[in-house]
């Protein structure tokens, strides 16, 4: 997933590397940045013709949850539809920027969503709602429910 450039804590993070390699002329390397951090390729394209930012605070975590989610092996509780619902709460700076922090990861989010469900089920409770899944996902993100 994050073989070659390791995972950034922030949008800018991605855009200071991204113009480290521009200014080397390392388009290859500039590519691969791009794909680990799911960044759509017509921004790259963009940014290597000279209009504008590498990528912006939405689109950096957009991608992280989209290669994230890629990643991920369905147990439980399939991870496409939380991550569906993630990447709608990004179109809010704040939550984007703290789906982008590398403390935080689809992988985590999902073992916390399945220990929250197995407590339902201790309790003799055999479904969670769809929402109640979506919010413990949004909580981890947040870290209201998952620890630090």
């Amino acid at each position: 997933m994050y073989e070659v450039f390791g995972n950034f804590d922030s949008y800018e993070e991605i855009n200071a590397c991204a113009e480290g390699l521009l200014a080397a002329g390392d388009t290859e390397h500039l590519k691969t940045l791009a794909k680990e951090n799911g960044i759509p390729e017509f921004l790259v394209e963009s940014y290597l013709s000279g209009s504008g930012e590498f990528t912006d605070w939405m689109n950096a975590a957009l991608g992280k949850l989209e290669v994230e989610a890629a990643d991920h092996k369905d147990k439980y509780v399939p991870v496409q539809p939380v991550a569906d619902y993630l990447k709608s709460l990004c179109m809010e700076e704040e939550f984007a920027r703290l789906v982008r922090r590398r403390t935080k990861n689809m992988e985590d989010c999902m073992k916390y969503i399945e220990t929250k469900t197995g407590e339902l089920v201790r309790k003799g409770i055999m479904y969670a709602p769809d929402l109640q899944v979506f919010h413990w996902a949004r909580d981890y993100f947040r870290e209201e429910g998952a620890e630090k």
